[in-house]
């Protein structure tokens, strides 16, 4: 479905549609282990539902909302979660600084725009005793700015670099919390 919508709207990277199944969903579920059971979640910004869909698939006690500004690309995430019946997850078409704070236990960001820019839309949907995901590539990480971590009251909690399977791509995980 997504390699189909891709032709009309730009979901992944054109060159980039060819690895859904062998980066883009193992990097997507690879977040998983920081989704708290019974957790409100929200994929912010999430464009083709990368990685709020699979992580929704693969947890169903967690209630997901997927946010996403441009109108065709919440048409293509409503239609994915109509097609396969995710009961769990929500589409919310809209900017995320134009919306009531979720109080999400979990907000994801994968591959989203500036941290200078991302990181304060991100900290209004999260619960004060939630966590902030960032997806980052380690070798191009752009660094985090200190002063923007103090202002928002966010303070890195953790760090996780891995390789995912199946082409062992490397990946950061940037786990903020609220100070």
């Amino acid at each position: 479905m997504l390699r189909e919508w891709n032709r009309r709207v730009n979901l992944v990277s054109r060159r980039d549609v060819e690895r859904v199944r062998s980066y883009h969903i193992p990097d997507s579920l690879a977040a998983e282990r920081f989704l708290p059971r019974d957790c409100r979640a929200a994929d912010i910004g999430s464009g083709g539902g990368l990685p709020g869909i699979p992580l929704a698939i693969a947890r169903p006690d967690c209630r997901m909302y997927l946010v996403e500004s441009v109108g065709k690309k919440a048409e293509f995430l409503a239609a994915a979660l109509d097609r396969l019946r995710l009961v769990n997850t929500r589409v919310i078409h809209s900017r995320a600084e134009e919306i009531p704070p979720l109080a999400c236990d979990v907000v994801l960001s994968r591959l989203t725009g500036p941290l200078r820019t991302t990181l304060p839309r991100l900290a209004d949907h999260c619960h004060p005793d939630g966590s902030i995901v960032l997806f980052k590539n380690p070798t191009a990480a752009e660094p985090l700015p200190a002063g923007l971590l103090r202002r928002l009251a966010l303070a890195v909690a953790d760090t996780v670099d891995l390789r995912l399977a199946p082409g062992g791509i490397p990946r950061r995980f940037i786990l903020l919390r609220p100070r």
